[in-house]
């Protein structure tokens, strides 16, 4: 059996599907800032450290780029196979191009965002050096002050 038109099919889904690009990371920069001695706020049922005065030496960028760096967190998730985030973009991306949905740039940007912020409030990244749990009070890997969490951000291009 031959299907006539297949290639062109194929490459009009290619296309479509290749026009989904994105940038992910810390796309804004700042200052860092120091976490507030003895202070703690509630961030996504977590107790951590409060905002203290900004550090003049270290941006969020530069935290980003140490912490991609060590542990792989920008990259790691959209490597795995696996990845129940990475699925659901995956899902929203084909129902948007077979036109089951309407675009929605916003809903696939929070989708994106989701891949690189969901396995560091699960723990996907292990747990924090005994060290570094005495000195910050609590043990959640990536999350000090919240400061990188919340800087990161999607867009699509």
């Amino acid at each position: 059996m031959k299907i006539t038109g297949a290639k062109q099919i194929s490459k009009k889904i290619s296309k479509k599907i290749g026009d989904y690009n994105f940038e992910v990371g810390v796309l804004q920069n700042a200052p860092k800032k120091l976490p507030k001695k003895g202070g703690t706020k509630n961030f996504a049922g977590l107790t951590i450290s409060a905002i203290g005065k900004a550090s003049p030496k270290v941006s969020l960028a530069e935290v980003a780029k140490y912490n991609d760096d060590k542990f792989g967190w920008l990259k790691k998730p959209f490597k795995i196979s696996q990845n129940k985030d990475v699925l659901k973009v995956v899902n929203e991306i084909a129902s948007q191009v077979f036109g089951k949905k309407s675009l929605d740039n916003k809903r696939l940007e929070n989708g994106v965002q989701a891949v690189i912020r969901n396995p560091i409030l699960r723990g996907d990244y292990g747990s924090n050096a005994e060290s570094t749990i005495k000195f910050k009070g609590f043990d959640k890997l990536g999350v000090h002050t919240a400061q990188l969490f919340k800087a990161i951000k999607a867009k699509r291009l």
